[in-house]
């Protein structure tokens, strides 16, 4: 049985200041957005025994409070966010009852996954203290909004999960939205045609300063530098879908593996608005 811990909690972190009114478009905006937090705190385990495996629960994560049944715009945003955070099947749901949910059924999946090779090995008789560490699972979510550029709401999860192997894995996901009409944007909805290239060779060369004071190596000064770090060997430089319209500048995200190897870890990248508003639709 499990081992409960839980702490589900709604309550208001913050005011972000904000736009509106109603607009021709026919969506509901409210003089600010009030963001809340839904945290859980579990820790389930595989058997009645408290010594059994266990997975470990923690979340952390922050919605738009809807002010009303009209305020289409929060709920849109909302909707996003779970369907790409949690999961599609949770994007309909309230948020406290998507992430109970998204918990609920997490656990479930842990105890079906392992309790099979559990049971066998308890059955063999192997003693409790050399049992495989992956049978304990860890999961971790935190997200938070903040102010961007004018007219746009930041977002950012950052996900860590353990399920066994040489290391947890983690990652982090971006997100901005339209204030006055809750639409998620993406690249092509930023940047002009044909900026993939230009903008590539702006962040390379961010990549290669990064990557000298990082790795304290000044050998780092071309791409063949970055390479023989192991850097950019399985893919070209790109601008990936993981960016932030910040209050001064965009920033770009690379998680583990994406361009480097797991060591190197997060890499994110900036280009204030002057070198990039040229490739900018607005």
């Amino acid at each position: 049985m499990k081992k409960r811990n839980l702490v589900l909690s709604v309550m208001t972190t913050c005011l972000v200041s904000c736009f509106l009114l109603s607009g021709c478009n026919g969506l509901k905006q409210n003089d600010s957005e009030t963001v809340k937090t839904v945290k859980v705190e579990e820790q389930a385990h595989l058997q009645d025994d408290t010594a059994s495996p266990a997975c470990k629960i923690t979340i952390d994560y922050s919605y738009l409070a809807e002010s009303d049944a009209a305020d289409s715009i929060s709920q849109r945003i909302n909707r996003t966010i779970q369907t790409h955070i949690l999961g599609k099947e949770y994007a309909r749901m309230n948020p406290e009852v998507a992430v109970d949910s998204f918990k609920n059924t997490y656990i479930s999946n842990y105890r079906r996954d392992v309790n099979k090779f559990y049971q066998e090995d308890i059955k063999n008789g192997t003693p409790k203290d050399e049992l495989p560490t992956w049978y304990n699972y860890e999961y971790g979510l935190t997200t938070h909004f903040s102010e961007g550029k004018e007219g746009i709401l930041n977002f950012i999860a950052e996900t860590f999960q353990y399920t066994g192997g040489a290391h947890p894995n983690s990652w982090n996901q971006w997100m901005n939205f339209e204030k006055n009409t809750g639409k998620l944007l993406t690249l092509k909805d930023v940047f002009m045609a044909g900026s993939e290239k230009p903008m590539s060779d702006m962040l390379l060369e961010e990549l290669i300063t990064e990557m000298a004071t990082r790795l304290e190596d000044s050998s780092i000064t071309s791409l063949e530098g970055l390479q023989n770090a192991g850097i950019l060997n399985s893919t070209n430089m790109y601008v990936p879908d993981n960016f932030l319209l910040e209050k001064d500048k965009v920033s770009f995200l690379y998680n583990k593996y994406d361009i480097a190897p797991y060591a190197v870890g997060v890499i994110t990248l900036s280009l204030p608005y002057t070198s990039v508003e040229k490739y900018m639709i607005h």
